[in-house]
């Protein structure tokens, strides 16, 4: 998906863009329309395609597995129904006005002035690629696509302005500002450079909280497992093997994972499968059993490698503490039984500081009192 979603944004600059036509939408809070419009792309002032190319190419600026999600269909209905859409290049009004009423009955409004649902129609002739990665002058295939986003609708901040006309500071009339899109969807999706029907690739600018009215009640789509689910989902398979882990261990799994995440970071499946898991659990010393009861239910969530682990940081820690080091230096970890209470132990390597305060070195006092 990346290479793909890379492609495309590539195509939305001022002398290569491909879009035809867009469409608008804008929404009170009561979801009534107070704007509708449609434009042809090829006739705006130079100065209003910048902006609305910017607009689209956020949609396409997702990462994906992190805010870039690829949808599956609930059924055969609703792909059908968007590509008629597609086809149409937004020409046909009833079609064009009714989708438009769809999604403005389905996304999330609140808390919010306007909102601006922007829709964009699309032919890009996808060139061939030569053995050398160079473009190819010949198309190997027409990609028709439609490109759609909701952009947050608000008023502009108070403030002041000068007017050097009137040398003067005067109150900076307020106006309505679209912002950058929230929510978006490119369709059909681009596989492998060719135009894929059966998938929806959505875009989130909150990986956490995505739009599911726009994505269950107008795309009809399954909702995709967010990036802290995903997390969460790995621990608690991991953690099938509750306090039978040593700190070594951990730190084992650790590299492991941040390996296995490295090589499949430019890879198009990024899942996390079962036998890698169980693999790198037997490795690290854990009960085969447990190992297999462990990667099943890891496996089982469909994991993208992106959302298991902070390759930078090792954290370990307890509910109310804990302490985080560089990825590179877990050597310097460790726990300690003392007088009977388990303890976390850093080992001081180099000055220590406190919120950026540097501390004193007591191994010194403690050789001057040996000295005297």
């Amino acid at each position: 998906m990346k290479k793909e979603l890379l492609e495309i944004k590539r195509t939305l600059t001022i002398d290569r863009y491909n879009i035809t036509r867009i469409t608008g939408y804008i929404v009170d809070n009561d979801r009534n329309c107070r704007l509708e419009f449609v434009k042809n792309f090829l006739n705006l002032e130079e100065t209003e395609t910048f902006k609305y190319l910017d607009i689209f190419k956020k949609v396409l600026s997702g990462k994906p597995g992190r805010n870039m999600f690829q949808l599956d269909f609930e059924g055969k209905t609703r792909k059908q129904h968007l590509a008629t859409i597609v086809k149409t290049g937004l020409e046909d009004n009833d079609v064009r006005q009714i989708f438009l009423e769809e999604i403005a009955e389905s996304i999330d409004i609140s808390n919010k002035g306007y909102s601006l649902i922007l829709i964009a129609s699309g032919i890009y002739d996808i060139p061939g690629i030569a053995t050398d990665g160079a473009d190819l002058d010949e198309s190997e295939e027409v990609y028709e696509y439609m490109i759609g986003c909701i952009c947050p609708v608000s008023l502009s901040a108070a403030g002041l302005s000068y007017k050097p006309e009137l040398a003067d500071i005067q109150e900076r009339t307020r106006d309505w500002v679209v912002s950058m899109p929230t929510q978006g969807f490119l369709y059909p999706a681009f596989t492998d450079r060719h135009s894929d029907p059966d998938h929806v690739w959505y875009y989130s600018k909150r990986p956490n909280d995505p739009d599911k009215g726009l994505i269950t009640q107008t795309l009809w789509c399954k909702l995709p497992s967010t990036p802290e689910e995903q997390k969460i989902a790995f621990r608690e398979s991991l953690n099938v093997v509750n306090g039978k882990v040593s700190l070594e261990q951990a730190k084992d799994l650790y590299h492991s994972l941040g390996r296995i995440k490295d090589i499949k970071s430019d890879s198009e499946d990024r899942r996390l499968k079962a036998s890698e898991i169980e693999n790198i659990l037997k490795n690290i010393g854990i009960d085969p059993e447990a190992a297999a009861v462990s990667a099943k239910s890891c496996n089982s969530a469909e994991i993208d490698s992106e959302n298991t682990i902070n390759t930078k940081q090792f954290e370990i820690g307890l509910p109310d503490a804990h302490v985080t080091v560089n990825a590179e230096r877990t050597d310097l970890v460790s726990t300690r039984v003392i007088d009977g209470e388990e303890y976390i132990l850093i080992k001081a390597d180099g000055g220590i500081c406190a919120n950026g305060i540097i501390l004193e070195n007591r191994e010194s006092e403690k050789d001057e009192e040996e000295d005297d």
